[in-house]
This record gives structure tokens, C-alpha cells and sequence, in this order.
């Protein structure tokens, strides 16, 4: 059991506390200026640990941040970039149709032709055995 007793001695306040078989004499004034201190140095620590943590994050945020926005910049001169080798390659296709009646002309204009039935070979297989070739005359 915890004995607790008030006395002034003089101007000066005195706490005896008796605890665990000993006596105490506690000055009443010092204890409560130690006690706020020691809350005060609490307070500054944490106040002081919550601005570091916070500067810490802030720094992290802004240094992510500027990745991303490098990111970004290079992902949109990357598209730019595709964008007008498209465009380029597009004119190109747009320049470049063929018109296959004119290759069919010019090809009849250098003598071609479609072959005749005896210059046409045919091919019959087996399935599993592979390709054979059926040889005709090309006379």
C-alpha cells in the first residue's frame, strides 16, 4: 500500500511518499518543473520527429514526381515522334496504290501470258507422305 502525505516546511511544499518499504521526501515545486520538462521534451520530440517524417515524405513525393513528369515527357516526344513517322509512312502507302490493270497491260504489252493446260503441273499427295511431283512434257 502507497502512503502519500502534504507538509510545508518553511515556503516550501514537501510530498512523503511511502512506497515498497521506503520514504520518500518529495519538494513539491521541483517535481512539477521536472514533470514539465520532461513533458515539454516529449512534445518537442515528437513535434520534432513528426517534421522530419514529414519533410522525409515530402521529399520522396516531389523526387517521385519528377521521375513521373520525366516519364511523361518522354512518353509524349515518343508519340509525337511515332505520330509523324506514321504520318510520313501513310503518304507514302497514299503515293504508292498499284493499279493492277495497268501491270496486267504492261505485262501483256512484254508478251506475257497465262500458261497454256500443257504447261500447267499439277501436284498430288498423300496425306502424311508429303509433295509429289507429276512431270509432264513442256513441249
Amino acid at each position: 500500500m502507497r502512503a502519500v502525505a502534504d507538509y510545508t516546511i518553511g515556503n516550501t511544499a514537501v510530498r512523503i511518499v511511502e512506497a515498497r518499504h521506503k520514504i520518500r521526501v518529495i519538494n513539491v515545486e521541483q517535481e512539477r518543473i521536472r514533470r514539465n520538462f520532461a513533458k515539454r521534451v516529449a512534445i518537442i520530440t515528437l513535434c520534432s520527429l513528426l517534421t522530419f517524417l514529414s519533410s522525409v515524405f515530402l521529399v520522396r513525393y516531389q523526387s517521385s514526381k519528377t521521375l513521373l513528369d520525366k516519364q511523361i515527357y518522354s512518353l509524349k516526344t515518343d508519340i509525337e515522334t511515332l505520330e509523324h513517322e506514321n504520318a510520313v509512312l501513310q503518304g507514302n502507302i497514299d503515293e504508292t496504290k498499284i493499279d493492277y490493270t495497268d501491270i496486267y497491260k504492261k505485262a501483256k504489252a512484254m508478251g506475257m501470258d497465262f500458261p497454256t493446260n500443257d504447261r500447267v503441273v499439277f501436284y498430288q499427295y498423300k496425306k502424311g507422305t508429303g509433295i509429289k511431283l507429276y512431270s509432264k512434257s513442256l513441249n
